[in-house]
């Protein structure tokens, strides 16, 4: 099998986190699924812009708090415009397709929410316990076994002892000069002896 191809043939995905902070995201939908999107999207400080012509009742209320914008409308392709990435998050095939050619003709990632044909991107399933961010992905073939393995590792996530602890070993390490090659092994020995 050639590097990059998955057993399927397709072409691997690349894993990546984004800072979105001040930076335009456009969420096109205003309904449920919408909603937890941009709850998501505020978390990272992004400047999220909305556009439907209808929105869920939170979606109004954070619109008229200042939190988010949201132009009650169709979408139009020079809404991408200046986004850093967009959301599709309709229920509309049609709208779907015209959000997702936009952002390729200009060249912005999309996640077409429940709709991999439209995709270039996917958002994942995401743990976040300090300091870990944990994203996993199916590519949107499963997503509930996504949501699962994602319980499954928010149960096996260090204590925050041994957080605390990696950083002090961290500092130590670097203070030292102690190569990369050995601090793993370190790390281990002594998380062993912390107690249990």
């Amino acid at each position: 099998m050639l590097a990059g191809m998955s057993a399927a043939g397709e072409a691997s995905l690349h894993p990546l986190f984004l800072k979105l902070e001040k930076r335009l995201v456009l969420v096109v939908g205003a309904g449920a699924v919408a909603e937890r999107k941009v709850a998501a999207l505020l978390e990272t400080r992004a400047s999220v812009l909305v556009v439907a012509p209808e929105a869920t009742a939170e979606l109004q209320r954070l619109a008229r708090a200042g939190d988010v914008q949201w132009h009650a409308r169709a979408f139009a392709d020079a809404d991408v415009d200046g986004a850093w990435l967009v959301v599709a998050a309709t229920s509309d095939a049609a709208a779907q397709q015209r959000v997702a050619a936009a952002a390729e003709a200009r060249r912005v990632f999309v996640i077409a929410v429940d709709d991999p044909p439209n995709a270039s991107a996917y958002s994942g399933a995401v743990v976040r316990r300090s300091p870990f961010t944990i994203a996993i992905s199916s590519s949107g073939e499963t997503p509930a076994l996504t949501r699962l393995v994602r319980e499954v590792i928010e149960h096996v996530l260090p204590p925050d002892d041994w957080v605390e602890h990696a950083k002090k070993l961290r500092a130590r390490w670097l203070a030292a000069g102690t190569p990369m090659g050995e601090r793993f092994g370190e790390l281990v020995r002594e998380l062993g002896r912390l107690p249990k």
